[in-house]
């Protein structure tokens, strides 16, 4: 929906959003749109009874989110009375009982757009009295042609000036659309669908169809998938001339979602697929980036003494973070940098965050540990020889340390798990839950080989599964760092696996072969996650990137996985 001009009164409480329209719309030319963005609930009656008092034209309201956008047409003071100078017309009750009677004939509606998309008779065409003389070819002469407006004002010109061009059958509808009580419709447009929508649509298994408009190889690369997802992938350069032909393949039953990398081509193509007649068309906010940085907190469980366990799921990138509460205390584990997530998290359950522990040194996202815990004034914690070349205080996670948070001990794991890293470490949980970091995933293992090490861990990664964690018992919860596919989130969107029960399924646990084994971990690895290199850098605290870089840095999947090809 366009407009004339944008007035942002977001934040503001009534009347300032009046108070600030009434002022921008004096330097608005009669006939122009302005568009009110707030964010006060009230400001919808407000600004409604405000335009009916001033004379001007209250045009709908679009919803996005807490956003309200208000749209409003300044009048020109004749327009509040009828002037009829052509002479042929009808009323409003006549035109409603022709088009009942299924007449033939040509509803012209020569409002501004804005007007036409929020309140218009069903298949009438649009044509602005401004276009009208350059867009005549658009009609056909021999038809009836009735010709609407607001008031009848601008109606009446435009019947006198098709009149003078050879339209014979032309009749003004006297007092316009303002009188108007038969049938109406609303003009298709897109809306914006935060990633936090998606993310709520894509766990809860609700159909949508996706269109993305980037190129095939980031496509082909990385793309949203779900049990509910149908998508397909168009390049929006192909759509500059038109969408026609790719919403004849776009189903009419399901939302329809376009997205691409930032959102700006999206909003395009969505856009001209809602100017085309397709219903419940929306865009992605921020494109892909914005999917990438959603987290969304899952319960996973209780703890004893009335602690709880929570996982924020990255769903864009697969990425698991972990927060333990219990006592008014909290420890983040394998927190990712978006940290804001966790502080306002904390701040709802009413909770101190004590530690932040990263499992190893990861390589395909940022840690948000460090950057956490100094903002909060919590301990740090890193597996040290994970950390030989840090340039940053922190504290020793190994073996025989216990960690207590609140009324909760976590313990670590009296063996220490090398093999994704050489540091890494797993953590257990009141003897319930293993968090496995890297190492261990629901349908994959990690990889070694992200730190140009992968002969020299393969026997440690072994070890580890096969040997270390056999001693531990069946009936522990794992939770990884990472899931690789969609298939690995149950219902609700937890991620999770009884121990017992991935010594059955998981494929990375039943290679007895050593051989093949070493083989599989070494030689049929799927691409390393973007960056990966400079991502271990950052979180080594050798490199300081600035925040747009670091988006730039994680963009695409994890592939922590052997098996995620």
């Amino acid at each position: 929906m366009n407009a004339d001009k944008t007035l942002d009164c977001k934040g503001l409480a009534c009347p300032m959003p009046i108070v600030r329209t009434k002022k921008a719309i004096e330097q608005l030319h009669a006939g122009q749109v302005i568009e009110v963005q707030a964010t006060d609930k009230g400001s919808l009656a407000d600004i409604q009874g405000w335009a009916k008092n001033a004379g001007h034209q209250y045009l709908g309201t679009l919803y996005e989110g807490v956003v309200l956008r208000h749209f409003l047409r300044k009048a020109s003071p004749e327009e509040v009375k009828e002037v009829v100078k052509y002479e042929q017309t009808i009323s409003n009750d006549l035109l409603q009982l022709k088009l009942a009677s299924n007449v033939k004939c040509t509803i012209l509606d020569v409002r501004e757009p804005a007007e036409f998309a929020f309140h218009r008779i069903p298949g009438a065409k649009s044509i602005p009295l401004g276009e009208l003389e350059c867009r005549m070819d658009e009609l056909q002469r021999e038809d009836d042609i009735y010709v609407i407006c607001r008031t009848g004002n601008r109606s009446d010109m435009a019947c006198r000036l098709l009149k003078e061009k050879g339209f014979q059958s032309v009749t003004n509808v006297l007092n316009g659309m303002s009188v108007w009580s038969g049938p109406t419709e609303t003009a298709n447009t897109a809306a914006i669908m935060t990633a936090k929508e998606l993310t709520r649509m894509v766990l809860t298994k609700e159909a949508i169809f996706i269109l993305d408009v980037r190129n095939e190889e980031s496509f082909q690369d990385w793309k949203i998938e779900g049990e509910g997802v149908e998508i397909m992938n168009v390049p929006y350069f192909e759509l500059l001339e038109g969408v026609d032909a790719v919403a004849q393949k776009i189903p009419d039953n399901k939302k329809v979602l376009v997205v691409c990398a930032k959102e700006g081509s999206s909003q395009f193509v969505a856009e001209q697929l809602a100017e085309a007649g397709k219903s419940n068309v929306y865009f992605l906010a921020g494109g892909m980036k914005s999917w990438s940085e959603h987290l969304e907190p899952v319960k996973v469980g209780d703890l004893q003494d009335g602690g709880s366990v929570y996982q924020f799921v990255r769903i864009g990138k697969g990425c698991l973070s972990y927060m333990v509460i219990s006592g008014g205390e909290a420890a983040i584990i394998d927190a990712v940098r978006l940290t804001d997530v966790f502080e306002q998290f904390a701040q709802e359950q009413d909770v101190t965050i004590k530690y932040t522990i990263d499992t190893h040194l990861h390589a395909d996202h940022i840690s948000g540990g460090r950057k956490l815990a100094e903002k909060v004034g919590a301990t740090y914690w890193l597996p040290p020889k994970d950390a030989t070349e840090v340039t940053f205080a922190f504290e020793n996670l190994e073996e025989a340390k216990e960690i207590v948070v609140g009324s909760t001990r976590i313990n670590i794991l009296p063996v220490y798990s090398p093999g994704h890293t050489i540091g890494s470490t797993s953590l257990i949980i009141q003897d319930k839950y293993l968090l496995t970091g890297d190492i261990l995933f629901v349908e994959s293992i990690g990889r070694p080989d992200l730190a140009g090490k992968a002969e020299d861990w393969v026997s440690d990664l072994r070890n580890t599964l096969y040997c270390r964690y056999k001693e531990l018992s069946d009936d522990l919860i794992v939770l990884p760092a990472h899931f690789g596919k969609m298939s690995e989130l149950s219902e609700g969107g937890k991620v999770f696996g009884r121990l017992g029960d991935l010594y059955i399924n998981n494929p990375g646990l039943n290679i007895q072969d050593e051989e093949q084994f070493r083989i599989t971990v070494t030689e049929k690895l799927p691409p390393q996650p973007n960056a990966y290199q400079e991502i271990r850098k950052t979180n080594l605290g050798l490199l300081q990137p600035d925040e747009e870089e670091q988006r730039e840095m994680e963009i695409g999947p994890n592939r922590c996985a052997v098996h995620d090809k």
